[in-house]
């Protein structure tokens, strides 16, 4: 008999799961990209316990503000001719004409310029604000501290011509030629960085997997490397950003050559020209969620993974727009020794922020640009940190904090794969069940509103003896039998509280047919058993003693379309050589209280914020337009004397709807701003939206039932957070 190793005993002591001395734990390391020798950073221990979170508020040696800045615009030719808009904004001297140096640069290269999103960098960079409420921006933050930052407007864009190549080779070379060029002007020190958000956080990937000559860093928020992960997992389609490539982006760039569109005159015989481009091209792959030519066009992760700089990835776990599949190639870099990880709770942050740190953002970025192109000697943090929330999904989502997890990698260098098994009896346990068994569900579509209520199979672990973190790439063999030739498998890992609150921490999903691989599709025979591999999302999460793990397997969730969602008998196979799960669980994790401020004004010891609220409004009608009749509004006050930090605002429809939160301040003059944030998923049950530091003052909520039945209830909850995280 072989005894069970120790450390295997222990991670299963806290899951409460009792063990036989028979081995019957499977304990292997996290499955990543090995690192080239000249990177030994891999598998090293976090060898120090940090006594406080990190502060970057409290960053030495900063660059800081000592310039003007002018800004200078040029279209600049690309390899067949075609002209990209480029404005560089860099320092100026005191009678307002370019100071003399040689400037690190930034550069932001972005298909929403003039459309979605301006040419400051606002987007990336919301925090600090000028005196009127509008974010300086990387231009408005960075020129005056010494930068020459750099927006380019990709082909097909904003104001440059050609035709949207959605990351495909044209905008590879254009990339490539614009680092190139910006590390060669003469008021450039030859150190290009490059940074964005959602798409424009995918150009960083992009740029690196071509190996510019000057590219130092890139800073990806929310981006990917490859147009699959933004479309599909495993053939499963997202919802929203499944059809972005097939027309939304198509679109955008139409609309820019239409009257009124900043390029409409411009190049007419180019209105449009980036149909072909469309992964419509791919034909009926895009119902399939099969890898084609056309996403191979479009895949930079290995060239990405094996980019030989500096990396500080930035993404949500939670993040409903650019999924944290998209940090795939990330993940594959092994904990190669100079990157840098920020992983968090939150989701896309639309309305409002890249990340949920505030300040705190500001300062890491300033601190990693600081270091690696202005070659200053500045802390920049450890080298991952996973911000933790004991909160809600929405709240974790939004930004509840409690802990963070601080280690010296990614995927964090103590963890270990545990593995669970779902017996027939709908228990999840580390003991392999001895007896073949399985389990089977009607699968249908309304898991799109309600992923308890549809049909699925459940599997709860007993409750955890004591904390236990997971973080890392969970894995998972799925042995299921599916009666319709074309089906969507979801499972779900979910933390189950004591009161029977489910959160999502996981998620894994597949289109049967691409079990032996996206790319090579096969027939499923209706009945037979399969053997599948269900891509997961990486995951960040303490789950707390009492707490439990619930795995749920449906044909339909809020976070996939369910195009394919009807089969009259699931099976999911249990038992030897059934369905089994891997979860990563961080031996001795290095945890730390998460109070660091996150505005600049934030008080040095928290007090209680303002006590919390209830409301309900009822929009007359439901559209997609804001009118009168299809909005309704809720006025309060942030009240002085409270340390409100944040105001969270939650909204829960009386039937389900579609429901998009618009927040504005009320000006001396009666008026109201614009909006200061906006909260707008795809979610039918609830709505979400949260705004930092609000200043006292009369505010109001502006509810839209963009999506639902005329005279809807609305029910609103306004929690206001000190500095510490506390609800007042």
């Amino acid at each position: 008999m072989t005894s069970t190793p120790r450390p295997a005993r222990r991670i299963a002591r806290c899951l409460g799961l009792a063990l036989p001395l028979v081995v019957a734990v499977s304990l292997t390391q996290p499955a990543t990209a090995a690192p080239p020798d000249d990177h030994p950073g891999k598998g090293r221990p976090s060898t120090t316990q940090p006594a406080a979170a990190f502060d970057y508020t409290q960053v030495a040696g900063l660059t800081a503000d000592r310039f003007g800045t002018v800004q200078e615009t040029l279209e600049l030719p690309m390899h067949d001719g075609t002209e990209v808009h480029i404005e560089v904004t860099r320092p100026a001297g005191a009678d307002g004409r370019p100071a003399d140096g040689q400037w690190p640069v930034i550069l932001e290269a972005s298909p929403y310029h003039g459309t979605l999103a301006d040419r400051e960098g606002r987007r990336i960079l919301p925090e600090p604000r000028d005196e009127e409420g509008i974010s300086l921006g990387l231009t408005g933050y960075f020129a005056p501290k010494g930068y020459a930052v750099v927006m380019m407007d990709l082909r097909g864009t904003g104001l440059s011509d050609g035709c949207l190549d959605h990351l495909g080779a044209n905008d590879a070379k254009d990339l490539e030629q614009v680092v190139e060029w910006a590390a060669s002007q003469p008021w450039s020190n030859g150190r290009v960085g490059m940074t964005g958000h959602s798409y424009v956080g995918s150009t960083p990937s992009l740029a690196a997997a071509m190996d510019p000559e000057g590219l130092e860093t890139i800073v990806p928020s929310a981006g990917m490397a490859t147009m699959y992960d933004h479309q599909f997992q495993a053939g499963v389609p997202y919802f929203l950003q499944w059809a972005g490539p097939m027309a939304a982006y198509e679109q955008i760039a139409l609309e820019r050559d239409l009257p009124g569109g900043e390029h409409f005159g411009q190049k007419p015989e180019e209105t449009g020209c980036g149909l072909p481009n469309s992964s419509l091209t791919a034909g009926e792959a895009q119902l399939s969620g099969q890898y084609t030519s056309w996403h191979g066009e479009r895949d930079w992760r290995a060239a990405a993974t094996a980019a030989d700089l500096p990396v500080f990835m930035v993404h949500g776990v939670n993040d409903n727009a650019a999924r944290v599949a998209g940090m795939d190639w990330f993940t594959q870099r092994g904990g190669r020794d100079g990157d840098k990880i920020w992983l968090g709770q939150w989701d896309h942050g639309s309305g409002c922020c890249p990340t949920r740190r505030g300040i705190q953002w500001t300062y890491a970025l300033h601190a990693w640009f600081d270091k690696h192109l202005a070659q200053r000697d500045v802390e920049t943090g450890p080298a991952a940190e996973l911000f933790l929330s004991d909160g809600t999904f929405e709240g974790g989502r939004t930004g509840d904090r409690s802990q963070i997890l601080s280690d010296s990698q990614w995927p964090p260098s103590g963890s270990s794969m545990l593995t669970l098994h779902p017996a027939a009896d709908g228990t999840l346990g580390s003991t392999a069940p001895v007896v073949p068994g399985s389990v089977s569900f009607t699968g249908d579509p309304t898991g799109f509103a309600d992923p308890q209520g549809t049909g699925g199979a459940d599997f709860v672990s007993a409750p955890v003896a004591e904390d236990t973190v997971l973080a890392g790439k969970p894995l998972m063999d799925l042995v299921a039998s599916v009666t319709a030739p074309r089906v969507h498998l979801i499972g779900t890992l979910y933390d189950e509280s004591p009161d029977g609150e489910r959160r999502r921490i996981s998620q894994f999903a597949i289109n049967p047919e691409l079990r032996v691989g996206v790319a090579t599709p096969k027939p499923v025979v209706p009945g037979q058993l399969m053997e599948m591999q269900p891509p997961g999302f990486a995951m960040a999460h303490n789950l707390r003693e009492g707490h439990r793990l619930a795995l749920r397997f449906t044909t339909s969730d809020p976070d996939k379309v369910p195009t394919f969602a009807v089969d009259p008998r699931v099976t999911i196979a249990t038992g030897p050589g059934g369905t089994s799960l891997q979860v990563p669980v961080v031996a001795e994790p290095a945890l730390v209280e998460d109070t660091v401020p996150f505005s600049e004004h934030q008080p040095a010891q928290a007090g209680p914020a303002q006590p919390a609220e209830q409301a309900s409004v009822t929009p007359a009608l439901g559209g997609p337009a804001r009118t009168p009749a299809t909005v309704a509004f809720h006025e309060f006050d942030a009240q002085e004397g409270f340390d409100n930090a944040a105001l969270l605002i939650s909204a829960v429809p009386s039937l389900d709807a579609d429901v998009d939160l618009y927040l504005q301040r009320q000006n001396a003059d009666g008026t109201w701003t614009a909006d200061l944030a906006s909260g707008g998923s795809s979610s039918l049950t609830e709505e979400s939206l949260r705004y930092a530091t609000p200043a006292p003052g009369r505010y109001r909520v502006e509810v839209h039932n963009w999506a639902g039945a005329p005279g809807t209830r609305v029910d609103l909850s306004l929690t206001w957070l000190n500095s510490a995280g506390r609800p007042g």
